[in-house]
Protein backbone atom coordinates (compact mmCIF):
# COMPACT_ATOMS: atom_id res chain seq x y z
CA UNK A 1 0.00 0.00 0.00
CA UNK A 2 1.32 3.44 -0.85
CA UNK A 3 0.41 6.52 0.74
CA UNK A 4 0.99 9.51 -0.92
CA UNK A 5 2.11 12.86 1.05
CA UNK A 6 2.34 15.97 -0.36
CA UNK A 7 5.43 18.04 -1.53
CA UNK A 8 6.79 19.97 1.42
CA UNK A 9 8.07 22.74 -1.28
CA UNK A 10 4.42 23.25 -2.23
CA UNK A 11 3.27 24.80 1.61
CA UNK A 12 2.17 28.36 1.89
CA UNK A 13 2.61 30.59 4.38
CA UNK A 14 0.72 30.99 7.39
CA UNK A 15 -1.41 33.96 7.29
CA UNK A 16 -4.98 34.50 8.62
CA UNK A 17 -7.07 34.27 4.95
CA UNK A 18 -5.48 30.31 5.18
CA UNK A 19 -6.48 29.44 8.89
CA UNK A 20 -10.02 31.06 8.70
CA UNK A 21 -12.07 28.43 7.30
CA UNK A 22 -10.59 26.35 9.89
CA UNK A 23 -11.61 28.76 12.52
CA UNK A 24 -14.57 29.21 11.02
CA UNK A 25 -15.54 25.63 11.33
CA UNK A 26 -14.93 25.28 15.08
CA UNK A 27 -16.67 28.75 15.48
CA UNK A 28 -19.91 26.76 13.74
CA UNK A 29 -19.86 23.96 15.95
CA UNK A 30 -19.65 25.50 18.88
CA UNK A 31 -22.78 27.42 17.88
CA UNK A 32 -24.66 24.09 16.83
CA UNK A 33 -23.17 22.57 20.30
CA UNK A 34 -25.33 25.46 21.96
CA UNK A 35 -28.51 24.66 20.01
CA UNK A 36 -30.87 21.94 20.49
CA UNK A 37 -31.57 19.39 17.86
CA UNK A 38 -28.82 19.68 15.77
CA UNK A 39 -26.63 16.47 15.75
CA UNK A 40 -27.52 15.72 12.01
CA UNK A 41 -25.58 18.82 11.60
CA UNK A 42 -22.58 18.54 13.96
CA UNK A 43 -22.24 15.23 11.86
CA UNK A 44 -22.40 16.80 8.34
CA UNK A 45 -19.92 19.82 9.96
CA UNK A 46 -17.60 17.46 11.14
CA UNK A 47 -15.83 16.12 7.90
CA UNK A 48 -15.28 19.69 6.70
CA UNK A 49 -13.62 20.55 9.46
CA UNK A 50 -11.48 17.40 9.92
CA UNK A 51 -10.43 18.12 5.96
CA UNK A 52 -9.46 21.81 7.15
CA UNK A 53 -7.36 21.02 9.89
CA UNK A 54 -5.65 18.23 7.84
CA UNK A 55 -4.89 21.04 4.97
CA UNK A 56 -3.86 23.12 7.82
CA UNK A 57 -1.16 20.88 9.14
CA UNK A 58 0.30 19.44 6.05
CA UNK A 59 0.14 22.59 3.82
CA UNK A 60 1.17 25.62 5.29
CA UNK A 61 4.28 26.65 5.94
CA UNK A 62 4.89 27.07 10.23
CA UNK A 63 8.64 27.95 10.48
CA UNK A 64 8.92 30.74 7.69
CA UNK A 65 5.83 32.50 9.00
CA UNK A 66 7.44 32.33 12.48
CA UNK A 67 10.93 33.34 11.24
CA UNK A 68 9.15 37.01 10.43
CA UNK A 69 8.18 37.70 13.84
CA UNK A 70 12.12 37.96 15.58
CA UNK A 71 13.36 39.52 12.14
CA UNK A 72 15.14 36.58 10.66
CA UNK A 73 15.67 36.56 7.15
CA UNK A 74 15.63 32.65 6.33
CA UNK A 75 13.35 29.71 8.14
CA UNK A 76 16.40 27.91 8.76
CA UNK A 77 16.45 28.13 11.79
CA UNK A 78 12.50 27.73 12.52
CA UNK A 79 12.19 24.61 9.54
CA UNK A 80 11.77 21.94 12.43
CA UNK A 81 8.09 23.26 13.08
CA UNK A 82 6.93 22.21 9.88
CA UNK A 83 7.03 18.70 11.03
CA UNK A 84 5.38 19.47 14.11
CA UNK A 85 2.24 18.22 12.87
CA UNK A 86 3.31 15.41 10.87
CA UNK A 87 1.55 12.09 10.57
CA UNK A 88 3.45 8.76 9.89
CA UNK A 89 1.91 6.23 8.37
CA UNK A 90 3.49 2.77 9.31
CA UNK A 91 2.84 -0.98 8.77
CA UNK A 92 3.24 -3.51 11.73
Amino acid sequence: MTIYSPDPALRQPLTLATVFPLFLGFYAQAVLAILPNTFIFKLLLLPFILWQAWRCAVGLDFGASLAQLPGYQGADRFVFLNFCFVVRFSRR
